[in-house]
């Protein structure tokens, strides 16, 4: 019985695909790169950008929601979804105690970053530290990840989901939803290193009634290589 299939591999498809888990739904996660390279884009970042009242353990002074938002519109150009920005904003002040929970470790800025130690919290190891964190828990969780598994189309009913094209080391195979499915996304935009799924699920037997999309590292607000 599958009940939510994540597409993607690295930072936003791994935090949809715990945070389901946690929410009780048997998941799926399709990487398309082979063991030794998933993580995507995510094992290059190196920080996480935090929105903060007062210090924290790894970051100094203050960082508030409107200077955040100021800093992000300069990145944007304008071209950014308020009510969704301040989301992630407001949710990458608390988001750290998950992210701990799941195995990573933030470090204090070093020598050459020190004039980030205000706004950014440094993962140790950096991103592919912080990816392998994720794989860890996604394995003691009992989440099934399948490398080298390339959804080569989707196919879409009217706008919705209805079945993934798969191929991999296994051959080609079709992966469909259920009848009583609620369509959700992984959404990168929240970009707090936290990604909530969107919707319920419901188990079905022997169907997917989720389908998780992790957007690519490229709409990510907060997280950075900087």
């Amino acid at each position: 019985m599958l009940d939510v299939l994540v597409i993607g591999g690295g930072n936003a498809a791994l935090c949809a695909a715990l945070m389901a888990r946690e929410a009780g739904a048997s998941v799926l996660v399709l990487e398309s790169a082979p063991r030794e390279w998933r993580g995507g884009n995510s094992v290059h970042t190196r920080n996480l950008r935090c929105m903060h009242d007062a210090p924290q353990d790894v970051l100094t002074e203050a960082y508030s929601e409107e200077e955040f938002w100021q800093d992000l519109l300069k990145v944007t150009g304008g071209l950014t979804t308020e009510s969704m920005a301040r989301l992630a904003i407001r949710e990458s002040s608390s988001c750290r105690g998950w992210m701990r929970q799941h195995g990573v470790r933030f470090q204090p800025s070093l020598s050459g970053t020190l004039h980030l130690s205000r706004t950014n919290a440094f993962f140790m190891g950096g991103g592919k530290a912080l990816m392998n964190a994720y794989y860890r828990s996604a394995e003691q969780l009992g989440i099934e990840v399948r490398y080298e598994a390339e959804v080569e189309r989707l196919e879409l009913d009217d706008g919705r989901f209805v079945a993934a094209h798969v191929n991999g080391p296994a051959g080609a195979q079709r992966i469909e939803r259920a009848p009583a499915w609620w369509p959700a996304a992984a959404s990168s935009p929240t970009a707090n290193g936290c990604a909530r799924p969107g919707a319920r699920t419901r188990p079905v037997s022997g169907r997917l009634t989720t389908l998780l999309y992790a957007a690519p590292a490229s709409t990510w607000a907060c997280c950075s290589r900087t």
